[in-house]
């Protein structure tokens, strides 16, 4: 008896603490995640687009922290993609901005425990989004 009790308290403490240690590592990767987002959307104000260099960086900067990217939706406008540069401009203000999202996967997936308190099925895909906008200052094309 008293064994069954003991293999119960363990399962339940490592379930905690695998969960705990999962949590962590995601809440990290989302953090760096936006860090790095900032870093190229602040560069997006200043020049007015994503540049062909800059995308190259952003995807390498996050296959380097184990997250690589699987969506630049919402990224406007973008060299890569010929489009021109936004422009600071007072009276359109929707116009002047530079918009970024990113969505990157997680490797690895995070842990069994995660799923079970999420209710996820195992298969399903995990992923960080992180995204924001700002206007434009560039002033000439």
């Amino acid at each position: 008896m008293v064994l069954v009790e003991f293999l119960m308290v363990v399962l339940v403490l490592a379930f905690l603490t695998f969960g705990a240690v999962d949590y962590w590592v995601v809440l990290a990767k989302h953090q760096y995640a936006e860090h790095l987002m900032h870093h190229y959307l602040q560069r997006m104000q200043v020049e007015g687009r994503l540049s062909s260099a800059d995308e190259a960086a952003l995807l390498n900067d996050f296959q380097r922290f184990s997250c690589p990217v699987s969506d630049l939706t919402g990224t406007y406008p973008r060299e890569s993609q010929g489009q021109p540069r936004a422009l600071r401009n007072p009276q359109d203000l929707e116009g002047s901005a530079v918009r970024l999202r990113i969505a990157c996967r997680p490797v690895p997936q995070p842990l069994l425990s995660g799923r079970l308190l999420r209710g996820a099925a195992a298969g399903s895909d995990f992923r960080i989004v992180v995204g924001g906008s700002m206007l434009s200052e560039r002033v000439t094309p």
